[in-house]
């Protein structure tokens, strides 16, 4: 999973030069929330994948629905991503990872695991947390560009509706590279 995890940083610092902050936002099933109904439309107890004992060296499943169907797979990939995150020399000066995990709010932490306070928060759904940290890079950090990596339809439509605001903050451009593979 490491490579996997190293490639999404590669492909994130390969679209800007130099970028300051990457952020890893991942989406979380809570028990008796509206995202539960998708991890139960992935699969049912009988078709899900349990994998005990996750560690950075655990390769990508193949049946990928099927892993991510498990509550605590989901739960055990998303402290694993932070772990790695969190303690990984890269050349960006900043990596930032935000979850929400076993109905537990985790901050998002820097590199070395220092906590960005202003990007703690419990809302589950990785697309609406986008629009937090992008408020963040924009107002106190000062970013002027912002680049956002995801293949999601909601993402694009919140930040659109954000944008206006986000320019009064500071913001001058954002970006979504949008698609997967070679269709990008």
């Amino acid at each position: 999973m490491i490579g996997a995890i190293n490639a999404v940083i590669n492909s994130a610092s390969s679209i800007c030069e130099g970028p300051e902050y990457i952020y890893l936002l991942l989406d979380s099933y809570v028990k008796m929330s509206l995202k539960e109904c998708e991890r139960l439309r992935r699969g049912d107890e009988a078709t899900r994948i349990a994998i005990n004992d996750m560690s950075k060296d655990t390769p990508i499943p193949q049946q990928l629905n099927k892993f991510l169907a498990s509550d605590e797979n989901k739960r055990n990939f998303q402290l694993l991503v932070r772990d790695i995150v969190g303690n990984d020399v890269c050349a960006n000066p900043m990596i930032a990872c935000s979850v929400v995990s076993d109905n537990e709010a985790l901050p998002a932490t820097k590199f070395g695991n220092e906590v960005i306070p202003e990007l703690f928060n419990w809302i589950e759904e990785a697309d609406a947390r986008e629009v937090a940290h992008v408020e963040w890079a924009s107002h106190i950090k000062q970013c002027q560009r912002v680049v956002v990596m995801s293949n999601d339809t909601d993402s694009f439509t919140l930040l659109l509706d954000f944008t206006p605001y986000f320019q009064t903050l500071c913001m001058k451009e954002i970006w979504q590279q949008y698609g997967t593979g070679e269709k990008r």
